[in-house]
Order: C-alpha cells, then structure tokens, then sequence
C-alpha cells in the first residue's frame, strides 16, 4: 500500500506537465499548418533560382506594321532591322521610367506575318504584322513580383505600337545603325581618311586638260596624313573623359551592343602619325609624281621616280610639328625614291609656336586667337547642334547596360570619333558599328559649323588666318620675293631666294587642315560662302563640307599651265598624259583641285574669272587680278591684334571685320 501511495502521488506531480508538452504540440502542429497554407501566396510558383535570374523568358507579340512597309509576309527581319523595332520597343519603355525602371529589351526574333485586325466601323482587313520573340532584361534588385509587373505593363505598351521598317532589306535607312565603313567614312569630317573627290564634286562640268595646254608648275597646300586624336578639349579631351567614365565602372554589365566594352581599352596615342598615315603620304608623294612629276621633269620612259642628276635641289617646306615632319618624309619618299631621299631635297621647317609667323599655320600669327586661352574649335555651335542630333543615341546607349549610368551626346559624340581614329590606327573599331547614318550626318554637320566658325568666313580672322599663304602664292606666281610682312609671312625666310626660291617646278608646303580652309576664305572662292543651316538634316546640296575639303593628307593643288591659245577648247573629262614638251606656251591659266575635285574658280569675288569656260580653268592675269584686295579684305593688322569686342547677336559672313 505504501508503493501505491507513492505512485499515485508521482502522477499528482507529472500530469500537468504532460498535460502541457501536449498542448504545445497541439499548438505547434496548428501553427505549422498555417504558414505551410500560406506559402503559395507569398512565394513564386517557379524556383527559387529563377528569381535570382535579370533576365525573362522569351516573350511573344504579334505588332501593327506601318501601312508604308512593304516587306513580304514570312521574311525573318535582319539584325539591321530588328535593331529598329527594338529601339521603337525601348523607346516605348524609357518613355515610363517610374513603371519599368532600367528595364532593357533584347530581340531574339521577329518574322513578319499576315493577321486581322478588326477596325471600328470596317470590316475584317487582312495586314501585315510583326511576330516578335523578345525578352527583358531586369535590373537586379527586380523582385519576381516587380518582374511579373513589369512584363505585363510592358505587353500593354507594346501591342499600342506601329512599327516602322525600312522598306527593303537591301536599302540602308538612314534611321538605321550600320557600320559600313563605305558609307559611314563619307561623313567623318575632318578625321576622315583621304579618298579622292569625284572631279566634278565641286560643280565644274568638263574637267579634263585642253589638248593644247600643259601643266607648267605646281603648287601643292597638303595636309599631314591620319594621325592620332589631339589633346583639344573637343577631340582627345573628350575622349579620355569618356575613357575614364567606362574604365572605372563594373564593366561586365554592359549588354547587347556595347558588350565589347566589357574589355576594351584605349589602345591610341595622341598628336602623333598612326602607320596608315605614313603609307597615305608615300601614296600621296607616288602618285603626284605619276601624274604631275613625270610632265614637269620630262621624265624618260620607264623612270619610276624623280631623278637628282643635273637638277637643282627642291626646297620642300613644312609646319614643325611631328606629324606634318613625317609626313613629308613620307611625301618625299613617294616621289624621289626610297634611296637617299633626304639628299634630293632642302627642308625647311616653320615654327609651331604662338606668336611666330608661319604660313601653314597662319593662326599662331593671329593673337586675339589666344586671347583669353588657347586657340580652339567654336564650340558652342558645335555643341549646341549636335545635342538634340545625337540625344536618342545617349538614350540607346544607355539601356544597354545594368548599370546608373546614362551617355550623354559628348560621350556619343567621342565614341563617334573613337570610330575613326581607332579606324586609321587599328584597322577597324567596334564603335562603328553603333550608328546610323543620321547620326553621322550629324556629326559632319556640327564639325562643318565649328570649321566653318572658326577657321573660315564664319570668323572675323578667317581671311587673315590663310591671307600669308595667299601672299605667299601670288609672290611665286609673280617670281616676287617679300621684304616685308603685315600677315603670318616670315619676311626673314621669305625675303631670300635660298629660304624662299622662286623658280622651282613645283612648292610642297605640309599644313593643316584649318590652314586649308582658310586659305579658300582668303582666296574669296565664294562657292564655299553659306550660311551653314543648324536645322538636322543639313540640306543635300551644301557645299561646305569639311569631309570632302580637308580630311587626313588632303591636298589643294594649284597648277600653272600653258597653252597655245587663249581660248584652248574644253574636254569633258581628264586623261593621262604620256608626254611632254620643253617649249612653254604663250597662254597662261590657273585651276585649282581640291583633293581631285577641280574648284569652280569662276566663283573668285570680283568675277575676273568668270570668263565663260567651263572647265575651272582663269587666265592667270585675271586670277592675279582677282586677288589684288585679297590683303586689305583680310585686315590682318586689326583682326589679328585690334582692341574690339563683337557683340553677341553680330553674325560674320565674310570672315573679316573692320572698324
């Protein structure tokens, strides 16, 4: 009975606590219920992983296609194509940033087709649509609920669409990316490697030589071949600062078309001549020698370059800067020979200084250039055009990247010459490949504006910057020295036979690109007078275009020639010359190309060379004559070094001022 009692009084003590240890797991098991009944409605039906993935699904939409499109149901749309709907798609997306934040889309596929649409108060009508594959692209903080949202809201955005194609897949838009090279180079501006302009490009209708007529004596105005980007603010500035904006970002969130950023790295120099640029100027030096060489020095048959025997030697000058030296090196190997060059020619190298007098760079002369910082681009024009020209690139460009960070137009508009100069340097560029034709045009509008501002009838200097190499021509062509300077001329060298000669059959003056242009306002050659229109697209027929003018290793050639009348008969187009004469003809005339386009000369200032020929071709008196107040029209001594300020609304039209 004793153990009994105390059994009985040991449940006493262990039943509430059982009674507990239930009852929690009564409450445990309940509770465990509720939550597993509620995970459905606050997890994702698909794994976890998923949700960790930036990117969708493949999409599918069936899109309106514009009523001017004209391509044939079942035709899958090129890459050149698909880029277009795909930046019609993001543009529909960046339009909303609140709803889609930096949401990208990416075209898979997209194949027109054939569908119905019913219209109110029409009947079913048969159309051409766009089936399109696609995906987005999220950013990472995206939650699986904020990407269910926004490929929802952004089906709604699309199929309100109409997109617009191009109309043949083999006919480049103008609205579309491209980066041939063939098309996209036309519009490089000033940084465009030489081509050869058409001879007719300037407007002259018949260019060839008259029968009865020889080229006597050749001058030769030659820009330095393609070099690196230079250290101005608006060129190789800009491109570091864009170079340093890329290089210090986590670069493995670049997509789509600036994936190749991921690794690049600014492979370039500056200033300096790029190897291409040295074969330019060989070229350029073989190829004057076929056609002018030969002629002016009476060569024998088969002789492939100048010969030095019984010549007295040349006096070749040029700007003392690295790149204009090597290109006449060269220059002069093209047209001497490859063996011992340097002996059959005198070099003379003008200083590239501020403030010293040099005809090929007639600028430094020029102080109210420098005054109050270095002598640069008209930048404000410059920018001003090509900021709405080249916005819908910046906001291309950046949607393709998960990162914060937006283009703007001045990166757009380095990445735009990164394209060249990496063209000239490396051979090929994967910036070139990110434009559309537009956007070039774009590009050469806002360099033909800054040249045209600065550098030509836009500038009160204008005239003034190119008026020392005039001087300079019209005291060659006239076997006058000169003892005294109110220009860019160095009286010093240009007073003496030696520094100076006057008898030669050819000048070879290595220069610069602005110098050319101001050489043409200073010449009054009113083909090229504009008023450069600042509204996209320029017009067609604009005839300041600094791509055609003053690209790598341009040349302004101004030839001497004779003939044996006074009225020699026209040719429609040129032909080789395999002879020449020893008698100079008694009729003396000028024509001028600028890199093989023969200029109409018939538009001088004056109209002493409107003689009624055709064929670019002036009396040589007359054009003589034409540049009688060329000096005075330049007012040098005033631009140059006056005291006066321009008022902000005053518009220069002839690239001069007076008091």
């Amino acid at each position: 009975m004793k153990a009994l009692s105390n059994t009985a009084r040991s449940w006493d003590y262990t039943n509430p606590l059982v009674f507990m240890c239930c009852f929690g797991l009564v409450l445990f098991l309940l509770g465990s219920t509720i939550v597993l009944s509620l995970i459905p409605t606050y997890l994702p039906t698909r794994p976890f992983y998923e949700a960790l993935l930036p990117t969708s699904k493949p999409q599918n939409i069936l899109l309106e296609l514009s009523s001017n499109t004209n391509l044939l149901s079942g035709t899958t749309l090129d890459i050149s194509n698909q880029n277009i709907v795909q930046n019609q798609m993001q543009k529909a997306l960046s339009n909303d940033q609140t709803s889609f934040g930096s949401s990208t889309i990416r075209i898979l596929n997209a194949t027109v087709t054939t569908f119905s649409r019913r219209k109110r108060r029409q009947t079913n009508t048969a159309n051409n649509g766009l089936n399109v594959i696609y995906e987005l692209v999220f950013h990472r903080s995206c939650t699986i609920r904020c990407q269910t949202k926004i490929l929802s809201l952004a089906r709604i955005k699309f199929v309100s669409l109409i997109i617009t194609l191009q109309s043949s897949t083999s006919t480049a838009s103008d609205d579309e990316v491209t980066g041939d090279i063939t098309k996209i180079s036309e519009y490089w501006a000033n940084i465009r490697p030489y081509k050869d302009n058409a001879p007719t490009v300037f407007g002259v209708l018949d260019t060839g030589l008259p029968d009865e007529c020889q080229v006597e004596q050749v001058h030769i105005l030659h820009r330095h071949a393609s070099r690196y980007f230079t250290t101005d603010a608006f060129d190789g500035g800009n491109i570091l600062r864009f170079a340093t904006k890329i290089l210090s970002t986590n670069r493995n969130n670049f997509l789509g078309l600036l994936s190749f950023l991921k690794t690049w790295s600014l492979d370039i120099s500056n200033d300096l001549l790029v190897p291409s640029g040295a074969a330019d100027g060989y070229k350029s030096g073989v190829n004057f020698w076929n056609e002018y060489g030969r002629i002016l020095y009476n060569a024998q048959s088969g002789q492939p370059y100048y010969n030095a025997t019984n010549q007295i030697k040349p006096l070749v000058r040029t700007s003392n800067v690295q790149r204009c030296y090597e290109t006449v090196l060269a220059w002069t190997s093209g047209f001497f020979g490859p063996y011992n060059t340097t002996d059959k020619y005198s070099l003379i190298k003008l200083s590239y200084d501020s403030g010293y007098n040099n005809t090929l760079y007639g600028a430094l002369a020029c102080r109210n250039l420098f005054i109050p910082s270095a002598f640069t681009f008209d930048q404000d024009a410059m920018y001003a055009y090509l900021a709405p020209v080249l916005a819908n690139a910046a906001d291309r460009f950046s949607s393709y990247t998960n990162l914060n960070l937006n283009f703007t137009y001045i990166d757009v508009f380095a990445m735009q010459s990164l394209c060249a100069y990496e063209y000239v340097a490396l051979g090929s560029s994967d910036f070139c490949s990110l434009f559309t034709i537009n956007e070039w045009r774009g590009y050469e509008q806002a360099l033909n504006l800054a040249f045209y501002n600065t550098y030509g009838l836009g500038n009160e200097t204008g005239r003034a910057q190119g008026i020392g190499y005039v001087q300079e021509l019209i005291a060659r062509l006239n076997h006058q020295l000169i003892n005294i300077s109110y220009s860019s001329v160095n009286s010093t060298l240009d007073s003496s036979e030696t520094t100076f000669p006057l008898d030669q059959l050819f000048y070879l003056d290595m220069s610069h690109d602005n110098n050319i242009a101001s050489v043409l306002a200073a010449l009054s050659i009113d083909y090229f007078r504009e008023n450069l229109s600042t509204i996209f697209p320029p017009p067609s027929n604009q005839h300041y275009r600094v791509s055609r003018m003053t690209p790598f290793t341009a040349r302004l050639i101004i030839e001497k020639i004779g003939c044996s009348s006074s009225v020699p008969i026209t040719i429609n187009s040129s032909h080789t010359e395999y002879s020449s004469s020893s008698v100079l003809k008694p009729y003396k005339f000028i024509r001028m190309k600028l890199n093989n386009g023969v200029l109409p000369l018939d538009t001088i200032r004056g109209g002493l060379c409107s003689t009624g020929r055709t064929d670019g071709l002036c009396p040589l008196n007359n054009f003589l004559a034409s540049q009688t107040n060329a000096s005075v029209m330049a007012n040098f001594n005033y631009v140059c070094f006056g005291n006066y300020t321009i008022d902000s609304n005053t518009v220069i039209t002839d690239g001069t001022l007076f008091a």
